[in-house]
């Protein structure tokens, strides 16, 4: 609950109006009486999507109906077309970097929307992604992705800032709980996103087949022949988070193809996101890309296209 808006205290009292309003209006908000220097209004602070600027104003007049005082909208962020569409109709709002209260005077700051896109996700921020790729949920809570990943709530913050900086995620508030939320279907912003995304694989080496461990899965041609019509290699091919091995063991060539097997060391564990004994599929079309093998580049986008069309 926000104490002070650039330098002028508030204090809040409680509003008893909502239980007269339509539940679409009450159950959109929660309701303050504000008092701003020594000027009194009512903030609503939204528990849902805002909705569209003409259905804003007939909430606006209805609150308004019940009370003459002055509506201010308490929001974590507003986009420049919602910002301007406020201005226009001297509709009353709060963020943390912007205010306009017109029934006070105006100040304005500007609120830096599109930040400098990364280069290239850090693995924290490509799992976080990788999470809401195989959630199947259009808006994910952080706090549930907190619960999955092995990261901190400041290591998962980080991701949130390295995501919305992409421009291809709306990143939000509901209540309390961050979310975000794609603006492209999965295939679509998997596309998108791959500017962003690296290969899992750190280091590649080779061991004795007696060696592998139930840590281990199936990755490289190895998943991708089970994944697609590409025809197997001789030698099979695993993965293992390279925390969980040491890259001493590894062996840098070939020695005997019927007992040797080829382990990848990734920079996260391999099974985070498996449901079976192979690497998941993303983070496999992940593990090919420098790659120039056309075989390969045929069966990943028969995987990508089996994967994700359609959502």
């Amino acid at each position: 609950m926000r104490t002070s808006v650039f330098g002028i205290s508030i204090k809040y009292e409680e509003w008893n109006g909502q239980d007269s309003l339509p539940l679409y209006i009450s159950a959109s908000y929660d309701f303050r009486i504000a008092c701003i220097g020594n000027k009194r209004c009512i903030v609503l602070t939204p528990t849902a999507e805002l909705a569209t600027l003409p259905s804003l104003k007939k909430q606006i007049k209805k609150i308004q109906e019940l009370d003459k005082l002055p509506v201010v909208f308490d929001l974590v962020t507003i986009s420049n077309y919602r910002r301007k569409s406020f201005l226009d109709n001297n509709i009353s709002f709060i963020t943390d970097k912007q205010v306009f209260l017109p029934f006070i005077g105006t100040l304005l700051m500007e609120e830096i929307e599109d930040q400098k896109p990364p280069n290239k996700f850090v693995y924290s921020t490509q799992q976080l992604f990788l999470f809401y790729m195989y959630s199947k949920k259009k808006r994910l809570y952080t706090s549930d992705a907190g619960k999955e990943l092995p990261y901190t709530a400041m290591t998962l913050s980080r991701a949130v800032k390295q995501i919305k900086a992409t421009g291809l995620f709306f990143v939000a508030k509901d209540g309390v709980n961050q979310f975000i939320e794609s603006k492209y279907s999965r295939y679509e912003l998997f596309e998108r996103a791959k500017i962003y995304l690296s290969s899992p694989v750190r280091e590649v080496g080779y061991i004795d087949k007696t060696q592998v461990t139930e840590d281990m899965v199936f990755a490289g041609e190895t998943a991708l022949a089970e994944k697609t019509m590409l025809n197997p290699n001789r030698v099979k091919t695993y993965a293992i988070s390279e925390k969980d091995y040491d890259k001493a063991l590894l062996a840098k060539e070939l020695i005997d193809p019927d007992e040797d097997v080829k382990l990848e060391l990734w920079a996260y564990k391999p099974k985070q996101f498996s449901k079976d004994k192979n690497a998941d599929d993303l983070s496999l079309i992940l593990s090919f890309k420098d790659t120039h093998d056309e075989r390969i580049h045929q069966a990943i986008d028969e995987l990508q296209e089996r994967r994700l069309q359609g959502q």
